[in-house]
């Protein structure tokens, strides 16, 4: 089969060149591949829907990104728009999106994550630094944070979680909805930092709980101190290892 290429982008920004085994084709607004790609470093300044197998050689920085497929890249990822990956994605550096994010296969980002909209993930989703969204974060499948877990809305977590540093958000609530409370377990090495609702169940937190209204629910172990400013909930079944802590809404 014929190999096609696309070299885009202005000629004094450093030009991304893609190749592809398979189809390859330039609309107005993006590129489409598929069969097995090669993309080097660069900007392309459309976004790229690949379905098959991906190689990224070096930083890109692209439109937006839609991948049904495997795609791994050597170094960071920069989108100005919407990313989305229902295969395998992998990048060994950063991944930047102006847009929201949608993960329901298998990812792993090297480095840090930063979403300036929201951020779902229904797979397997594993991060090597922070995760910082500017919208709301879901996770419903098994996920892994090597460092803080924030977002400026709610952040909500039904699936088996590791988290090595802090949850920060408006509301957090883990194992909260019906039908998987007793299926999954939720670690965070960290402290949870609500400006409303925390709502935990099954979830092990070493640091400090603080909320407005806060629940800790069956199975949750609370190495740290719960402070509350209005309400709070304990399950008979759940473990506290100090005294619940009232506070004014300031201290939060």
């Amino acid at each position: 089969m014929e190999k096609k290429n696309i070299d885009s982008v202005e000629k004094e920004e450093k030009r991304a060149m893609i190749s592809s085994s398979g189809d390859l084709m330039e609309f107005e607004e993006h590129i489409s591949i598929t069969g097995s790609a090669k993309i080097s470093g660069g900007k392309v300044n459309k976004s790229i829907r690949i379905s098959g197998s991906g190689g990224i050689n070096g930083d890109l920085e692209c439109d937006g990104l839609t991948s049904s497929g495997t795609l791994k890249g050597s170094g960071n990822l920069t989108a100005h728009g919407d990313i989305s990956s229902s295969g395998s994605l992998n990048i060994a550096g950063f991944l930047y999106g102006d847009g929201s994010a949608d993960f329901s296969g298998s990812t792993q980002i090297g480095n840090l994550v930063r979403i300036q909209g929201a951020l779902v993930a229904s797979g397997s989703f594993k991060v090597g630094h922070f995760v910082t969204v500017d919208e709301g974060i879901e996770f419903s499948g098994s996920s892994n944070i090597n460092g803080n877990l924030s977002a400026q809305k709610s952040i909500k977590i039904d699936g088996s979680t590791k988290i090595e540093g802090n949850v920060v958000a408006e509301n957090v609530l883990m194992g909260a909805s019906e039908g998987v409370r007793k299926k999954q377990h939720y670690r965070i090495h960290g402290s949870i930092l609500a400006k409303n609702t925390v709502d935990v169940n099954r979830t092990q937190v070493e640091g400090d709980i603080k909320g407005k209204d806060v629940t800790i629910g069956r199975g949750s172990e609370i190495l740290g101190t719960v402070y509350y400013v209005d309400k709070i909930e304990i399950d008979k079944k759940a473990k506290l290892a100090n005294e619940p802590t009232q506070i004014n809404l300031d201290e939060l």
